[in-house]
């Protein structure tokens, strides 16, 4: 009797991923972001696939867009998930154990620092808190990076603890102590022993080429949606990238934190004045 072949999503989708010749990291937003917006647009597909009295589906588009789309891109986040776990083993193992906690306490206290400096009111906290997202916008996966994070993120809610509090009462301050502890873990983790050049390359080259597949079926159900639904802004916003409308804004308080800091010019001269006349 033949045994029974117990295949993951990774082997799904690794010979496509070797065929995509991948060698970049493709992403234009960090990892952590990437995977969870990639799960809330199959949410979306699957939301959205069939019409209802109110609203058009997807579905009108299917000779684009397969009905298989949503359950393809849930596979490629499981895939992609375990190739860089395969990575990680090889080149930085320390964040295996540490980095998803890592990334989740960083998440909760930037969305924190969020909600509480949007107010209309600038400070010098503002300029503060986009300089940092600034600084670690392509954050990667390796620990020196999330230390750094952990630990910049954690320096300024650590100052604004009493208002983190006052304007969220559920916000849990120990996360910020917690940040520090894990920053001072990823920092004291000893340097794992160097793996073979050629299977951190293998390794590499498969995990980019599933992010890539992945992105391109996120961009498929973005395309159709914009179509679809160009009449229904509203569910449209359901399936953009909210990092990205993230960083416009804080791109927009910096160009506005900089246009005030400018001294104001002093009036032009009139016509046949000498600008070296007081």
């Amino acid at each position: 009797m033949p045994k029974k072949q117990n295949n993951t999503h990774y082997d799904r989708w690794r010979d496509l991923a070797k065929a995509a010749a991948q060698t970049e990291n493709p992403l234009k937003v960090p990892y952590d972001v990437a995977l969870k917006e990639a799960g809330q647009v199959a949410g979306f597909f699957n939301k959205h696939w069939n019409p209802t009295d109110t609203l058009p589906g997807l579905r009108r588009v299917k000779a684009r867009l397969p009905e298989s789309t949503g359950e393809e891109i849930v596979s490629l986040v499981y895939a992609v998930q375990e190739a860089q776990t395969k990575l990680l083993l090889l080149v930085d193992p320390v964040v295996v154990d540490h980095g998803e906690r890592a990334r989740l306490v960083l998440d909760e206290i930037e969305s924190a620092l969020e909600f509480l400096l949007d107010d209309g009111v600038e400070e010098p906290a503002d300029a503060q808190l986009t300089a940092i997202q600034e600084f670690h916008a392509d954050i990667g996966q390796r620990s020196s990076a999330l230390h750094q994070a952990l630990s910049d993120y954690a320096g300024l809610a650590g100052s604004l603890k009493d208002r983190l509090v006052e304007v969220d009462e559920e916000f849990d301050v120990a996360l910020i102590t917690e940040a520090k502890e894990l920053a001072r873990a990823l920092a004291a983790a000893p340097a794992a022993p160097p793996a073979a050049d050629s299977e951190v390359k293998e390794a590499t080259r498969i995990r980019n080429g599933l992010l890539r597949l992945l992105q391109e079926k996120m961009a498929l159900v973005r395309k159709a949606a914009a179509r679809v639904f160009q009449r229904n802004p509203e569910v449209l916003r359901e399936v953009t990238s909210s990092y990205e409308r993230r960083r416009r804004a804080a791109a927009r308080r910096a160009k506005a934190a900089r246009e005030a800091a400018k001294p104001e010019s002093p009036p032009a001269k009139g016509p046949g004045e000498s600008p070296l006349l007081g």
